[in-house]
């Protein structure tokens, strides 16, 4: 479907044509009708003797009329087409605060619902539509604070609850089942671990995680990351692919560094399959991590369904606007490119 700049620029042009035709073919048949039927006559005021009487031969007739149309071609044509182009001027000039309008909205996020919708000189039908775009988006700001922090509070809330049954069961010891034991605490550890990270999101959607940004080696904080990850993939017979390096330093906030490179190698570990490859080389003023890994056709149970650790490194990125993140995903591998700032 064409746009709707077109689409008025075609119906102006459109209209045009259709007056314009309209109006010489009743010019051609009236005027013809008025040569068939009426016979001319001439006057001379200052000689009253000299009088013409007379009228038009039907060839006269047909070469005036063709005349006519001559004209009309040659003047019509021209000035259709300067009404199709006046025509998508008008067209883009009334449209333009829809697509100002677009563009803002585009740019609003759960991170800046705070900011609202502007048009300067806008006209009074423009007027109501950002007025209640401007009241819709108030109204989702206090909802999603409203619900960030509840989120907050309930995930407060049962942090202490989780810490007590854990010790519980530490304390227990013999008396419980160690098969028992031990899966009561992997679930325990694994509830821990959801209630930390939503607490981490709701914190950081509120504004309420402060960076520390330090200079730390990168290398060595991706080097002990991936060993860790290599002996969980080493028990599916999975292998991580870590490139060695060494004296990569960066300025950045050393310890949401480090969750965002362990949630995506997570990721990658919970919901891809085959090898998982590390890679970290130096790119303009930066240093890129990458991490690839074929993606599952289906995802697996113990796949983490809330999709809580990419939220959480999305929301640390938005801390950090220095570590640029771009990731792929074509349906058969998923690849994460971050790039932190070097430092010398």
């Amino acid at each position: 479907m064409k746009s709707l700049v077109v689409r008025l620029a075609v119906w102006f042009g459109l209209s045009f044509i259709f007056v314009t035709v309209v109006m010489v073919v009743t010019t051609h048949h009236h005027l013809e009708e008025e040569l068939h039927e009426k016979s001319w006559k001439k006057d001379y005021p200052n000689h009253p003797d000299w009088k013409l009487h007379g009228s038009y031969s039907d060839a006269e007739i047909n070469d005036i009329l063709e005349e006519l149309m001559e004209g009309a071609l040659l003047y019509g044509i021209p000035l259709a087409i300067s009404a199709g182009f006046l025509g998508y001027w008008l067209a883009r000039k009334s449209v333009r605060p829809i697509s100002s309008v677009n563009l803002q909205l585009q740019a609003i996020g759960a991170h800046n619902l705070s900011q609202r919708i502007e048009l300067p000189e806008i006209d009074r039908e423009f007027r109501d539509l950002v007025s209640n775009i401007n009241a819709l988006v108030k109204r989702l700001e206090i909802s999603f604070a409203e619900m960030s922090e509840y989120a907050a509070k309930v995930a407060h809330e049962l942090r202490t609850p989780l810490a007590i049954l854990r010790l519980k069961f530490e304390q227990a010891g013999a008396s419980v089942p160690a098969e028992l034991s031990e899966e009561v605490q992997a679930e325990l550890h694994q509830l821990t671990h959801v209630v930390d990270q939503a607490l981490l999101i709701a914190k950081a959607e509120q504004g309420r995680v402060l960076i520390h940004r330090t200079e730390f080696d990168l290398c060595g904080m991706v080097s002990d990351i991936a060993v860790d990850f290599s002996r969980l993939a080493h028990e599916d017979g999975r292998e991580v692919h870590c490139t060695p390096a060494s004296g990569r330093n960066v300025m950045a906030d050393a310890t949401y560094s480090r969750q965002i490179i362990h949630n995506f190698l997570s990721n990658a570990y919970k919901h891809g399959k085959g090898d998982i490859f590390v890679n970290l080389e130096k790119q303009g003023a930066k240093w890129e991590l990458s991490i690839r890994n074929a993606t599952r056709s289906q995802p697996s149970v113990e796949a983490d369904t809330l999709g809580l650790g990419l939220r959480v490194v999305d929301s640390l990125l938005r801390l950090q606007p220095e570590i640029i993140c771009n990731r792929k995903n074509d349906g058969q591998e998923f690849l994460a490119q971050i790039q932190f700032p070097k430092v010398g």
